[in-house]
């Protein structure tokens, strides 16, 4: 799945992203405390299981994440409110596109592997909306493979981007665009972790989906080998915009709770080459340690993924009954 590259290499131009999201953060911190000011913010129960019993885990950019000590979900409280959160995107950067089209193969191979694995569990292409397309890079592909792409994108910038390569595309959320269309695949790249209601959000895809449609979620989890390891020096943690990391188990509460079945769950990119810079007491992200197939001699990529330790997970669920 990575690229010939060193981790070094990999993560350089990545760092750009993580300082345009830094220096965005830095206006709604509070500067007596380092956190962010409760004005923005809720204090909220687990997304989960809504159980309030949960322990502090770590502070990391402003933020204070927690653990559920019910189900053991990672999330950050408070959290930002939904009105002070659809500001902060609609007027954030534009740089995830430039970084997706430096590294178009890695993105590529991903969205690829993603979309094959929805295809197996659909009778036939059709329509497909994805939910924060940014500059439409996935859509790209999707089109390419006959599919007739759709997007939600709040930046507006990055919205007029993915248009101008055909797609259609909606400003707005999925709450509040009234789309008038039923779509086949429902998909998110990387943005449900950005949700602070899984449940609302899942329940409010059920009348966008045909019968037999799926939803395709791409996101970091809080199971990954490397997260465990790192803690707050992993950039899965940024503080404001990943307010909930899920894993297997409480991805399956959140479908059976919604009317949903898991029907397909894998994990991607091992992160091998940050952990090994990290044991060697170097940056994680830009250490030099060339190594990326084995973890001290015992694991490897193949092992990671079969026990589902990877970064990210890709899954499936099909809605059980309308």
């Amino acid at each position: 799945m990575e690229r010939n590259l060193t981790t070094r290499e990999l993560h350089v131009t990545r760092k750009k992203m993580w300082d345009a999201s830094m220096a965005n953060h830095a206006k709604y911190i509070n500067s007596e405390t380092q956190l962010f000011d409760t004005k923005y913010t809720t204090d909220r129960n687990c997304p989960v299981c809504n159980s309030s019993n949960k322990r502090d885990l770590f502070t990391k950019s402003g933020g204070v994440y927690v653990a559920c000590n019910s189900c053991d979900m990672v999330f950050l409280s408070p959290v930002f409110k939904d009105e002070y959160l659809e500001e902060y995107y609609r007027t954030n950067h534009d740089v995830q596109s430039e970084i997706v089209e430096q590294d178009n193969e890695f993105y590529r191979n991903l969205y690829e592997k993603g979309l094959t694995l929805a295809t197996k569990h659909l009778p036939a292409k059709g329509k497909v909306l994805d939910v924060g397309c940014s500059a439409g890079a996935f859509l790209d592909i999707a089109m390419r493979n006959d599919w007739k792409t759709y997007g939600l994108e709040l930046n507006a910038k990055e919205a007029i981007h993915s248009r101008k390569k055909g797609h259609t595309v909606f400003e707005n959320t999925i709450h509040k665009a009234n789309l008038s269309e039923t779509f086949d695949l429902v998909t998110l790249w990387d943005v449900f972790e950005h949700i602070s209601d899984g449940i609302s959000f899942l329940n409010s895809t059920k009348k966008l989906l045909r019968d037999g449609g799926l939803v395709f979620i791409q996101s970091p989890t809080k199971d990954s080998l490397a997260a465990k390891m790192l803690q707050e020096k992993c950039n899965m943690f940024d503080g404001l915009e990943h307010v909930n990391l899920y894993g297997l188990d409480s991805m399956k509460k959140l479908a059976e709770v919604t009317g949903f079945e898991l029907i397909a769950y894998e994990t991607v990119i091992s992160e091998i080459g940050v952990m090994n810079n990290h044991l060697n007491y170097e940056d994680p992200y830009l250490g030099n340690v060339k190594e990326k197939k084995g973890l001290l001699g015992v694991i490897d990529e193949n092992w990671l993924h079969a026990n589902h330790l990877g970064y990210k997970f890709q899954l499936c669920l099909r809605l059980v009954s309308k």
